[in-house]
């Protein structure tokens, strides 16, 4: 096992050569990728309970406190999903998932905010982004985030 509680796995392979010469190769078989959460948040008591409640999930979570920290990230996943708070300074969740979404970044995006007005939730359903809202940030998130992941799982295989 390594430090991070995975397991390596190996697979054995038998090579056949003319002449019933046979060769066993070890090969290490690769971890699947971690799932990662982006959280983005500009309250800092909010950003710090979802990184918890997702990391307690198992999942591994990198949070920022605006939309530009995002954008500014040279390594951005392409698996897993994004959680955005709707009201921060500058760049609101929309305007950021839109600047992802312009880059080819399409990983899952759910949008938190409270009591969204029918404009945000139908611009957010034309980009394809769920909204949760704020009361609900619980049990509630983590299944979307789950369910966002199974589904981005499944139309890439």
């Amino acid at each position: 096992m390594d430090q991070s509680g995975g397991r390596t796995f190996v697979i054995q392979i038998i090579i056949r050569f003319p002449f019933s010469r046979e060769r066993n190769l070890m090969v290490p078989q690769l971890k699947p990728a971690k799932q990662v959460i982006l959280v983005v948040d500009d309250d800092d008591s909010v950003r710090d309970a979802l990184t918890n409640m997702m990391e307690s999930e198992g999942f591994e979570v990198r949070a920022f406190a605006n939309g530009h920290d995002l954008l500014n990230d040279a390594s951005l996943p392409a698996i897993g999903c994004l959680v955005v708070d709707y009201h921060m300074p500058a760049m609101n969740g929309l305007e950021l998932i839109s600047t992802l979404r312009g880059r080819g970044i399409l990983i899952p995006a759910i949008l938190i905010t409270s009591d969204p007005t029918n404009q945000v939730r139908n611009r957010a359903t034309a980009i394809s982004v769920l909204v949760v809202e704020k009361p609900r940030l619980g049990n509630y998130l983590l299944d979307c985030v789950r369910t966002a992941i199974a589904k981005q799982a499944q139309s890439l295989s």
